[in-house]
C-alpha cells in the first residue's frame, strides 16, 4: 500500500513539474512574440537600441516642426518625460503661449494632459484632444490597443508634419497597428517615395523592419533617418 502511494506521490510531483516546464516555456515564446510585435525593427538592433533610435526619431522630426533645439527636448527626455509628453508639451505652450516648463510643471501635478488642456483654458478639439476624449483613456503609446490622450495628439502631429489625412492613420490605429510602425512606414516612405501602406502592408504579412529594408533595397540607416518636412507649426512655443 506504501509502495502504491509513494508511486501516486511521485508521478503528481513529475506531472507538477512537467506542468510549471511547460507553462514557463509558454510564457518565454510569448514574451519573443510580444518583442515582435512591439518593436520589430531588425536581429541585429537590440530592444533597447531600438527604443532609443526611435526616441531620437522622433524627437528629431519635432525639433524641425516646432523650430526648437532637439537638446532641449532630449533634457526633458532624461528627466522622464516620453517623446509624446514632449511633443504634447511643445502644442501646448505654442497654442497657450505659455512657457513649456510651466507646462511640463502642470503635467507633473496631474493625472493626464486633458486636465492640462483644461487648466490652459485650450478648446477640446486641439491636436486630437477630441479623439483622445471621445475613444478615452488607452494603453501605452507604442502599444496596441487605444492611445492615450498624447498618442492622438502625436498621432495628430503626425498627421500635420508629413501632410497625410488623419483618417488614413486612424485606419492602421483602428487595425491594431503600433504608433511606433506606423511612424516608421510615414517617415520611411516619405525619405523613399514609397507609400507609407504599402509599407504597413508588408508589415501586416509579418515581415519585420529588416526584411522589407532587404527586399526595397534600402540601406538599415534609412529607417531611422528623420525626413525634414517643409511644414512647420504656426504658433512658435514659449522657451525661457
Amino acid at each position: 500500500m506504501n509502495k502504491v502511494t509513494k508511486k501516486q506521490n511521485n508521478n503528481l510531483v513529475h506531472k507538477t513539474i512537467n506542468c510549471f516546464l511547460l507553462v514557463s516555456l509558454i510564457m518565454v515564446l510569448l514574451a519573443g512574440s510580444a518583442y515582435c510585435v512591439i518593436l520589430s525593427i531588425s536581429p541585429t538592433i537590440s530592444l533597447e537600441e531600438g527604443e532609443l533610435k526611435l526616441d531620437r526619431l522622433k524627437m528629431a522630426v519635432a525639433g524641425e516642426f516646432f523650430g526648437v533645439d532637439t537638446k532641449l527636448m532630449l533634457d526633458y527626455r532624461q528627466r522622464g518625460f516620453r517623446p509624446e509628453d514632449i511633443v504634447t508639451a511643445l502644442f501646448f505652450s505654442g497654442d497657450s503661449q505659455r512657457p513649456l516648463s510651466l507646462i511640463f510643471v502642470l503635467r507633473k501635478g496631474e493625472e493626464d494632459w486633458s486636465r492640462v488642456a483644461g487648466i490652459l483654458g485650450l478648446p477640446p478639439n486641439t491636436h486630437g484632444m477630441q479623439m483622445a476624449l471621445t475613444h478615452g483613456k488607452g494603453k501605452k503609446v507604442g502599444l496596441k490597443g487605444k492611445l492615450s490622450s498624447e498618442g492622438h495628439i502625436f498621432l495628430s502631429f503626425v498627421s500635420d508634419y508629413y501632410k497625410i489625412e488623419m483618417d488614413r492613420l486612424w485606419f492602421y490605429i483602428e487595425k491594431e497597428f503600433t504608433l511606433n510602425d506606423i511612424l516608421l512606414a510615414v517617415n520611411l516612405g516619405a525619405h523613399q517615395r514609397i507609400s507609407f501602406e504599402l509599407l504597413l502592408q508588408d508589415r501586416e504579412r509579418g515581415l519585420d523592419w529588416s526584411m522589407i529594408l532587404k527586399q526595397r533595397n534600402i540601406p538599415e540607416e534609412k529607417l531611422f533617418s528623420p525626413y525634414k518636412s517643409e511644414k512647420k507649426y504656426k504658433n512658435k512655443p514659449v522657451i525661457k
